[in-house]
């Protein structure tokens, strides 16, 4: 039974309220809040329309619409729809923050940091604001400020976990790993059995070479969540940075076996192969990759360069072909295909010329 299903006599409720005061915003703004819970988008909208008529100004209808057409992406109605707001209320922290949002996924990064600044004159004591803040900074790859952007979040919050792993992976992606560790197990120390946190540890002792504590974190983190895939693919990584290439290749079919739906997996499994010469092994799971994204050029590539190792140059040319058609703009790939084309076009002269010699 689904959301609608089992609050239809709270639906029922909240609309003969509507029919019989329809000037009371406050039931619009609860029915729409009810249809948005229901996943009922566009209905919600309609609610929130009626309301507007009412009440054009009504700040809590327009924030509320613009969020979702930002959750549907419709980015540019939700622009307008924020700015409208403003337009009569200069101070809408809302306004300004679902604004800096919005041009973020957009990645225009300066109309965003513009909204968020807006923001912050309005309260700068918001602590999902210095995260936002702090993401856009990491987006444009400016990690000091991104860091100080997550440390003011955690000096207004600093109960929260999150903000500890924030700043752990803004110091990952400058390599300043001990930083990383520091921050990732104090997050640990308010969630000890959190299973991705765990997972982010690991993978920082493997990057430093500590594979016996990345070991170790790898296990927690799978026994606090026994399929969690992610956990196995980084695990199976590791251990081929530590040259367990064997334990890696059983790690990578537990992974395969909790989701057989992902590709990555099958797709690191045959680099492994193919950097121990197994390529007909491979070959075969690049191909079950393709079944499960058949839209993904890189793992093409991937098989077309093992054919061309393998000395199968047929093979090679098709699955180049097929990446050229989903990277038509690519010029390496392009390349990669016409050489290997010459290849076999040459191969198969030089045999021609050989056979008619004899």
């Amino acid at each position: 039974m689904d959301f609608l299903e089992r609050n239809k006599a709270l639906f029922a409720e909240i609309e003969e309220k509507i029919k019989n005061d329809p000037q009371n915003v406050e039931n619009y703004l609860l029915l729409g809040k009810l249809y948005v819970m229901g996943k009922q988008f566009d209905k919600a909208i309609e609610i929130y329309d009626d309301l507007l008529k009412i009440d054009p100004l009504s700040t809590q209808a327009l924030i509320n619409t613009g969020s979702i057409y930002y959750f549907k992406k419709d980015y540019q109605k939700a622009i307008d729809i924020f700015s409208r707001v403003l337009e009569t209320d200069e101070a809408n922290f809302s306004a300004y923050y679902n604004l800096g949002n919005t041009y973020a996924e957009l990645k225009q990064y300066n109309h965003s940091m513009h909204a968020y600044k807006k923001a912050l004159a309005c309260d700068d004591k918001n602590p999902d604001l210095h995260t936002a803040i702090a993401l856009l900074h990491q987006d444009m790859c400016e990690y000091p400020e991104a860091i100080a952007s997550f440390q003011k979040a955690l000096d207004l919050d600093p109960g929260n976990p999150e903000f500890n792993s924030n700043i752990a992976c803004a110091y990952v992606k400058m390599k300043m790993y001990k930083e990383a560790v520091y921050y990732f197990k104090k997050s640990l120390e308010k969630e000890p059995n959190c299973p991705r946190t765990l997972l982010q540890l690991a993978n920082v002792y493997s990057s430093m070479k500590n594979f016996e504590e990345a070991n170790k974190y790898f296990e927690q983190s799978i026994a606090n969540d026994e399929n969690y895939y992610e956990a196995y693919v980084c695990k199976a990584i590791s251990l081929c940075e530590e040259g367990k290439i064997n334990e890696a290749y059983a790690v990578y079919d537990k992974a395969v076996e909790i989701n057989p739906k992902r590709a990555n997996a099958f797709v690191l499994k045959a680099n492994l192969l193919v950097s121990n010469s197994q390529f007909a092994e491979a070959l075969k799971l690049y191909k079950q990759a393709m079944e499960i994204e058949p839209s993904s050029p890189k793992i093409y590539i991937h098989a077309g360069n093992t054919s061309v190792l393998a000395g199968d140059l047929v093979g090679a040319i098709r699955d180049y072909k097929k990446a050229v058609t989903l990277l038509p703009d690519d010029e390496q790939t392009m390349l990669m295909y016409y050489d290997t084309v010459k290849d076999y076009v040459n191969e198969k002269y030089k045999k021609e010329q050989i056979s008619g010699t004899k």
